[in-house]
């Protein structure tokens, strides 16, 4: 069992006792059952696929806004970000984060 089938059921549970709404519940189970299904080479692709480069990019931008450094570097590291997500695979990306 992993964390993303812990997830559903989870919410089974919390939909059992009434605790969350039925239609809540069913989207959260959905979705957490099918990444429980999922590997890092099918993550990879859901990213590739642009479907999250906006949220992505946001989190980003955030953490950029919000950490204490100048405005020109803020610039620089918001300009990397668009150059990554433009030209690098999740993959490459991910494996070159894990060294």
């Amino acid at each position: 069992m992993n964390g993303f089938t812990m997830m559903a059921d989870s919410y089974k549970k919390l939909m059992e006792q009434g605790k969350i709404d039925r239609e809540t519940a069913e989207k959260e189970i959905r979705i957490y059952e099918f990444l429980a299904t999922c590997d890092t080479d099918d993550f990879c692709r859901m990213v590739d696929s642009s479907a999250f480069n906006d949220i992505i990019r946001a989190f980003l931008k955030m953490a950029v806004t919000n950490a204490d450094i100048d405005e020109d570097s803020k610039d620089k590291v918001l300009n990397q970000l668009r150059w990554i997500f433009d030209e690098k695979q999740a993959k490459e990306v991910l494996n070159n984060a894990e060294r």
